[in-house]
């Protein structure tokens, strides 16, 4: 994969390749769920300057849809009830786009097969 245009520091924007792969697995194999997956990619996908492909479109119109949703740490400042109540709402959410995100980090997890198998390539060879 080639850096591109406007990146100045390569070294960064393979980090941040490596972390689009390795949010995608964390989906795939169950350590995140949709939402909050969603929620890291976007920084990641403007960073890396992907955020206009299919995979990043479709986590940020998750993270859109979702946004007032208390997922991840912001649990913890959250009522016991109100919990409870929104816990159904995330519920409905993770289902509905549940088929569609693990698509797009499959597909991820293999664009960026690169990350792992040529880390310390050189930027001229990606």
């Amino acid at each position: 994969m080639k850096i591109p245009p406007g990146v100045r520091n390569a070294d960064l924007w393979r980090k941040h390749c490596r972390r689009i792969r390795a949010r995608a697995l964390d989906l795939l194999e169950g350590r995140l769920g949709v939402i909050e997956t969603a929620r890291l990619m976007l920084p990641l996908a403007y960073w890396t300057k992907v955020q206009n492909e299919p995979e990043f479109l479709l986590f940020r119109a998750i993270a859109s849809e979702t946004d007032d949703l208390p997922v991840g740490d912001v649990r913890a400042h959250w009522a016991a009830d109100a919990l409870e109540r929104e816990d159904v709402r995330i519920e409905a959410a993770e289902k509905l786009w549940r088929e569609q995100a693990l698509s797009a980090a499959e597909k991820l997890v293999e664009r960026y097969q690169w990350t792992i198998a040529r880390r310390h390539s050189s930027p001229d060879e990606e």
